[in-house]
């Protein structure tokens, strides 16, 4: 039993349509995969997120698949339900508008049926618990955070544990369960350079994973941004988007901090939406633009 694990697309069409390349070739060579779970954040950050669906609509038609739902899909989720909570075409919620509003409300029901946390049972084969964040939590973060492991795999009924949203890789054990977080494929993060997905097979009994490096065309991708008018409509985060899909390092979060602490610093108390001096002051100081 081999399954495909991919996280955190985060848009980016093209590395999802390498990623299913690479499964298509692996199948062609006999080591074909018998299934693919997705681990969220499919969406936002990107250009075109109608493209990601419609890959993941082909791998659909090709494959059992898995889907749980990212804090990505929260955001879009809870805009579909609050939609006057101020979007809009700015650095601090120009790339949620722009996904928002490139999506049908069939799109946004596929997205809202998904759960946050599954079991996936395979004959013989330990069962296998997935989630974004952590299986209480898409947006909570549990990498290097021992308490929090320990709570979940005690918790969990699977024996392995799968999850996203650290956009980088890596395993621990814990009460006898193992924890595996899955590498990005649209944003990496990681200390491996590149964009990975995750080949989960099991041998004698037990899940082992290989992660699998995805490539794609950056600068291709960069035309899209400005071909697609996210470079505009997202501002800032546009640039920290960008920035991170060349070197891999998360510029967006730095960003945001800086932009939070100079904004505190001259007593802003506007609410959760950043006017646009704080964010290019952030930005210009960190180099990003």
């Amino acid at each position: 039993m081999r399954f495909a694990v991919i996280s955190d697309i985060h848009s980016n069409f093209m590395a999802l349509e390498n990623a299913l390349c690479t499964i298509e070739d692996m199948r062609r060579r006999g080591e074909g995969v018998d299934g693919i779970i997705f681990l969220g954040d499919y969406l936002t950050d990107f250009p075109y997120p109608q493209n990601t669906l419609r890959l993941i609509d082909e791998c659909i038609a090709e494959f059992p698949c898995h889907f749980v739902r990212g804090n990505r899909e929260d955001y879009l989720i809870r805009h579909r339900h609050a939609p006057n909570e101020g979007w809009s075409y700015s650095s601090s919620s120009g790339s949620l508008l722009y996904t928002y509003e490139n999506l049908t409300e069939a799109d946004l029901d596929r997205i809202e049926s998904f759960s946050h946390c599954i079991n996936i049972t395979t004959k013989n084969l330990p069962t296998i618990t997935a989630c974004h964040g952590s299986p209480g939590d898409s947006k909570e973060w549990i990498m290097n955070r021992p308490q929090l492991i320990d709570k979940y795999t005690t918790e969990i009924a699977g024996e392995l544990l799968l999850c996203g949203h650290t956009h980088r890789g890596g395993i621990v054990e814990a009460n006898g369960r193992r924890v595996i977080f899955c590498p990005s494929v649209g944003l990496p993060q990681d200390r491996r350079y590149g964009s990975r997905m995750l080949i989960l097979e099991s041998k004698r009994g037990v899940w082992r994973y290989n992660s699998i490096p995805v490539g794609y065309d950056k600068n291709k991708m960069l035309a899209e941004f400005h071909r697609s008018g996210l470079y505009e409509k997202a501002g800032v985060w546009a640039r920290c988007i960008i920035k991170s899909m060349f070197d891999e390092h998360d510029h967006a979060a730095r960003c945001v901090a800086l932009a939070w602490r100079k904004a505190t610093a001259d007593g802003f108390s506007g609410g959760q939406v950043l006017p646009e001096k704080y964010w290019t002051d952030a930005a210009a100081e960190l180099g990003i633009i």
